[in-house]
């Protein structure tokens, strides 16, 4: 049944030029499903005049990643403004290709990722239409949930969406703690792409990318941003200095809408006087990021909201101790001393702690840690979402 679904997908963070690493994981899903039914990518792209324009590539109808085309939807906005109207905002971009879809019948299901704006949008649209929502659960939800008149739309959303698809079963539990129905809500974390991930010789990815080959390695990978708390595992890294003064500390990615966060992580570790074992990586190509992982001793990451954290899993499939906190799914990963260890939320102390303990221990076993991981690939995760969408949109009809 699958197969004759057409589907329409909504995001506003996806790969682009102006944004080469925006929502690749949205992407990765959606090209898995464009091999099994017909998805139409569309992607809302904010603007306001003079303030914030949209770029030239944004001003094309469309642009192509992973083989797929992404149809351009400008979405007037205000921006730091009015923010609880950038549902109804979004759902005008994108109301006119949606019900030209319908007029050619190529439209079963619309498919939202995000709870805001993009599924309350969708919702908006769907419900003129007469087309069946689902919304994917990414993790932003938990804190828009207690904004006010936000919070109130979301779970309008939760409470008339044919489907919620949630990337964690944290996500799941904040879903029916502000009504989802339990039957039409489906857990289904995010998969690796084992080519690129994987386990490999530690020595030899050192050589290829100029590492010194007898250093302790710390990793972390995510985008320069507070809730990823870099900042907390900088003044953790420098405590394990003082352990062993021959680590150094690789941090992956790249700055995102906090503009002034990598300032300020420089700033510290030039105050720390930490420059000579702190490297700023920036944004890596996927391939690049798996290297680095083998090269790497132990990852890292002190962060303060996930859903499901693609950098952990990526991680653990590299054969990689991780040292991270208890949010999201995290906990459900990575287990005490099997695999990593779990530490509080800004608890630099734990983390210094931890990061000492894992450098330390000689017995970790790459493949042994990998094989602790039980994610699928891309494909598995998107005949779930297909299956997902059969099943519920049979119900309805």
């Amino acid at each position: 049944m699958t197969d004759h679904l057409s589907i329409a997908s909504i995001c506003r963070d996806l790969p682009g030029p102006d944004n080469p690493s925006g929502g690749v994981f949205v992407l990765r899903r959606l090209a898995g499903m464009a091999r099994h039914a017909t998805v139409e990518a569309l992607q809302p792209i904010p603007w306001f005049p003079i303030v914030a324009p949209l770029s030239a590539s944004a001003r094309a109808d469309n642009h192509r990643a992973a083989d797929l085309s992404i149809t351009h939807a400008p979405m007037f906005y205000v921006p730091k403004f009015l923010k609880s109207l950038d549902g109804y905002w979004l759902y005008r971009s994108i109301f006119g290709q949606l019900a030209a879809l319908k007029q050619s019948r190529r439209l079963d299901v619309i498919d939202a990722h995000f709870g805001y704006p993009e599924g309350v949008g969708a919702l908006l649209a769907g419900r003129r239409l007469g087309i069946p929502v689902f919304v994917t659960l990414r993790g932003f939800e938990a804190e828009y949930l207690h904004k006010p008149l936000i919070g109130d739309q979301i779970r309008f959303l939760l409470r008339n969406v044919d489907g919620c698809i949630c990337v964690s079963h944290f996500l799941q539990d904040l879903a029916l703690k502000n009504g989802a129905v339990e039957s039409k809500t489906r857990v289904v974390h995010n998969a690796i792409d084992s080519s690129v991930f994987h386990t490999g010789d530690r020595q030899a990815s050192r050589l290829r990318l100029g590492l010194p080959p007898d250093s302790p390695i710390v990793i972390s990978v995510g985008h320069l941003t507070a809730r990823k708390r870099h900042h907390v595992l900088i003044d953790a890294f420098s405590d394990v200095l003082q352990h062993d003064g021959r680590a150094r500390l690789l941090i992956v990615g790249g700055k995102s809408f906090e503009a002034d966060y990598p300032r300020r992580l420089r700033r510290q570790v030039a105050e720390l006087g930490i420059e000579d074992a702190v490297s700023f990586l920036g944004e890596v190509e996927a391939g690049l990021v798996g290297e680095y992982l083998r090269a790497a001793d132990v990852f890292a990451l002190g962060t303060q909201r996930e859903g499901c954290c693609n950098a952990i899993l990526e991680a653990l499939a590299c054969g990689l101790p991780v040292v991270t906190t208890p949010v999201g799914d995290n906990a459900r990963f990575v287990v005490d001393g099997r695999n990593g260890f779990i530490v509080p939320v800004d608890d630099r102390t734990a983390m210094a702690r931890a990061i000492t303990a894992a450098l330390q221990r000689p017995d970790w076993v790459p493949d042994h840690i990998a094989a602790t991981l039980n994610v699928g690939d891309w494909d598995r995760v998107a005949a779930e979402v297909l299956e997902f969408f059969a099943e519920r949109t049979s119900r309805r009809q």
